[in-house]
């Protein structure tokens, strides 16, 4: 109090230079004490992401130890039962054999609990184990029946040349079961028996292990969750930190776990208290500045202020204002600037109604509505005020409407729209466009849950028919629900509204979507995937798979489909999702033209035995639009020397409703030049029979939605459909078939084609080579024979 007293006589009791230096300092010591919580906050999050590494690396470690272990394990059983004495063993059960190569030593350095030998049926003809006596003894009757599922019969599944593993409980007690054929030396006579290891993953194991990885871990025998890879827990202890770290054990049903205290406490304390010493020292110094700048600078210029406010009474057309808050010097000042207030005020409300009105619609623009949000913001705030909701809307299918009947139409249909939306909402409520077809709605005192119904209602009234020129209008539109919290930013509140907007879309438009944090999340996705589906495309990472396209009278592979696919850090991420980002930024191009490149070099290859086969490739309006199509397809086709014919070129029906006078001109040039187009999806949203008729179109895909009735009797809308395209002379390829009866009901309304899981899914090309050879051994050689059965096999299988 005395330091305040000798500064209010230094500088004055009125002065604003003690109220500056007073509010100066408590802003300091407040933005200094917001840094320290949060470096506080930083350091502890690195120091915990430090511990929660240290200890991952632990699990890695273990892990890396029981996959050797492991790996070892079927290494010597390889050894062992790909053996002539082991053969022979099989043929004449020499009991000199078991004696000989399984006795106690030989099984405790393999740190082996038991060993089984089954004939080709799965007959136990040899079985020990290693009891708790440490004798190699015959295994009891009780723990061999036990046994007895997991042995099984000599087969294909059993026959590979690289042993198998897998982890079983029997008789209470964890153990890892490896399994191998028996052949000869040479391996090249067929199996004749099955050979087991067991290895016993008991206490002494476990022990040996965590010596060896000097890591004290728990073995968890439980099927893991599928989408595990690491669970960190942290658990706050009288004592501190301790996590918990779990993973998943590499290719076995169990898990892995270590635990500990923070490695770093004494550090992470030191650290805490020198930056506590510096933080306050800073502010010190940085106080003891702002005293001297106050009491040095700010009276000076305090005096060149008056100096101002005198010369503006000389000249009152000086441009010089300052507001009156008190009775210190720039008071003065102020009350000879707020004289040109009253001047100015009625041509500044002028221009701020221009300023913050749409001059289209006449009602608010973005910056009314930023101004507002502000406002609303900085309301004080009240546990019984209820929550304000901002609502953005969005036109579906404007540019359609615009290009169709022109900018005038627009422009009726977004003064209806804004009328409507006024005519709806309350006094209270402000009605904004944003640009272009996007409005908003900001909702005072209601929360998103409360506007949802009224959203609603604004939906379905705009699509009232709008009346233009002899035409009825019907406009939809799509909503997205935000709740305007004070402590995000106006941009964040706008963010949010818009994913929102976006998710409204996705599920198909004319809806509302209210905002919730899992749109972050997805926001974050698509930033994520868009940044490495760039990267992916310009390092040519995605791959091109096929799925093979059968004639339903020859039974012949005639065509192929080409899917693009793309792993991500062990991910397949699903087509549609980065298909839809590579459509929105562009990418689509790139992505195009990797597939043509791909697609062209496969034909090239395949057609040396297969002179007919054709691929089809999906197209997007971005590559009619934004690429020059017709001669990236003709330098693909000059490239690997194939015939126009060789490319069949798909578009669905959607993609063709909302662009065919953008796509036509060079759909019409391509067919000239001999490409052939298939619309897919047809039936599934814009179905046309005109646009079938005007199109050039050779070939009609039958979706599966339409496939999968057939299973159940219900071939109405399929042979509809069918009956179309052979009316017309087109083609019709069944897209999806999965089981005979599809087939068979396909064949019989005369579908010329099939695609599907019947007869595979989606293969690499070195799959594909592969699947082909089968195929040809498989299939009938005659129409009349049904067609092969299912020879879909995993790709790793093939």
């Amino acid at each position: 109090m005395a330091t305040i007293r000798k500064l209010q006589t230094l500088l004055g009791r009125d002065s604003l230079g003690l109220w500056m230096l007073l509010r100066l300092s408590a802003l300091l010591f407040a933005v200094g004490g917001i840094f320290l919580w949060g470096s506080y906050y930083i350091l502890d999050q690195r120091f915990d992401e430090f511990d929660q590494e240290r200890y991952r690396q632990e699990l890695l470690r273990v892990d890396a130890v029981f996959t050797q272990s492991q790996t070892s394990m079927k290494a010597t059983l390889k050894d062992y039962a790909y053996w002539d004495d082991s053969r022979a063993f099989i043929e004449d059960q020499d009991p000199d054999y078991v004696s000989n190569n399984f006795t106690l030593d030989s099984l405790s350095n393999l740190r082996l609990g038991g060993v089984v030998i089954t004939d080709a049926s799965a007959s136990p003809l040899m079985s020990l184990i290693v009891d708790a006596e440490s004798q190699v003894v015959p295994m009891p009757n009780d723990l061999l029946a036990q046994l007895k599922p997991f042995l099984t019969p000599l087969g294909p599944e059993n026959t590979s040349d690289t042993p198998t593993s897998s982890l079983q409980v029997i008789n209470n007690q964890p153990f890892l079961i490896a399994r191998s054929a028996i052949k000869n030396t040479q391996a090249n006579l067929p199996a004749n028996g099955l050979m087991y290891f067991l290895r016993p993953l008991d206490d002494q194991y476990l022990h040996y292990l965590q010596a060896l990885t000097t890591v004290q871990f728990d073995l968890i025998i439980t099927p893991p969750p599928a989408d595990l890879a690491f669970a960190v827990t942290r658990n706050e202890t009288p004592t501190g930190t301790y996590w918990v770290v779990t993973k998943q054990l590499s290719d076995l049903s169990a898990m892995l776990r270590v635990g500990g205290p923070s490695a770093l406490l004494v550090q992470r304390q030191l650290t805490h208290q020198t930056l506590a010493a510096n933080a306050i020292g800073l502010m010190i110094c940085s106080l003891l500045g702002v005293y001297l700048i106050v009491h040095v600078r700010l009276l000076r210029r305090l005096q060149h202020f008056s100096r101002l406010a005198n010369r503006h009474r000389r000249k009152p057309e000086a441009a010089t204002r300052w507001p009156v808050q008190g009775a210190d010097e720039l008071d003065n000042l102020g009350t000879s600037l707020n004289e040109l207030i009253n001047e100015v005020e009625s041509r500044h409300r002028d221009l701020s109604h221009i300023a913050d009105h749409d001059p289209l619609t006449g009602i608010g623009n973005r910056r009314l509505l930023m101004s507002r949000l502000l406002a609303l913001q900085q309301a004080q705030p009240s546990a019984l005020k209820p929550a304000s909701s901002l609502l953005l809307l969005d036109l579906d299918s404007f540019k359609l409407l615009n290009d169709g009947l022109g900018h005038e139409a627009g422009d009726d249909v977004l003064k209806i729209t804004a009328l409507r939306a006024q005519e709806l909402v309350r006094s209270d409520d402000t009605v904004t466009r944003l640009g272009g077809d996007e409005f908003a709605i900001l909702f005072e005192g209601v929360s998103p849950l409360k506007a949802l119904p009224f959203a609603e209602r604004l939906l379905k009234a705009l699509e009232q028919p709008i009346s233009y020129q002899g035409h009825k209008i019907t406009v939809r539109a799509s909503a997205g629900l935000t709740e305007v919290g004070v402590t995000l930013s106006k941009e964040d509140i706008l963010r949010n509204a818009d994913l929102a907007l976006y998710e409204a879309k996705r599920r198909g438009k004319g809806q509302v979507a209210v905002f919730n944090d899992g749109f972050l999340l997805q926001a974050s996705r698509r930033i994520y995937l868009e940044q490495a589906l760039q990267t992916a495309l310009q390092a040519e990472q995605l791959e091109v798979w096929f799925q093979p396209i059968i004639d339903t009278y020859s039974n012949k592979l005639v065509g192929l489909e080409a899917l693009s696919r793309w792993s991500l850090a062990g991910e397949l991420i699903p087509p549609d999702e980065f298909i839809q980002i590579a459509e929105e930024t562009g990418l689509i191009t790139q992505l195009g033209r990797l597939v043509f490149d791909r697609v062209g070099a496969a034909l090239s290859t395949l057609r040396v035995d297969h002179p007919g086969l054709s691929c089809s490739v999906n197209l997007s309006v971005r590559q009619f639009r934004d690429t020059d199509l017709v001669a990236e397809l003709s330098d693909c086709l000059q490239r690997y020397d194939l015939p126009p014919t060789a490319l069949q070129l798909e578009l669905t029906e959607s993609m063709v409703a909302e662009s065919s006078s953008e796509i036509l001109p060079t759909m019409r040039l391509l067919v000239e030049q001999g490409f052939k187009f298939h619309l897919d999806d047809f039936g599934t949203g814009y179905s046309s029979l005109d646009r079938l008729r005007v199109l050039p179109f050779d070939t009609l895909k039958l979706d599966r939605r339409f496939v999968a009735p057939l299973s159940h009797g219900d071939e109405l809308i399929a042979r509809v459909i069918i009956h179309i395209g052979r009316d017309l002379g087109m083609r019709v390829i069944a897209e999806g078939a999965e089981t005979e009866i599809e087939v068979m009901h396909l064949k019989a309304l005369g579908c010329h084609e099939i695609q599907g899981f019947f007869f595979t899914e989606a293969l690499t090309l070195d799959d594909l080579k592969r699947w082909i050879t089968e195929y040809r051994q498989l299939a009938p050689s005659t129409p009349e024979e049904p067609l092969a059965a299912n020879t879909k096999q995993s790709p790793q299988a093939i």
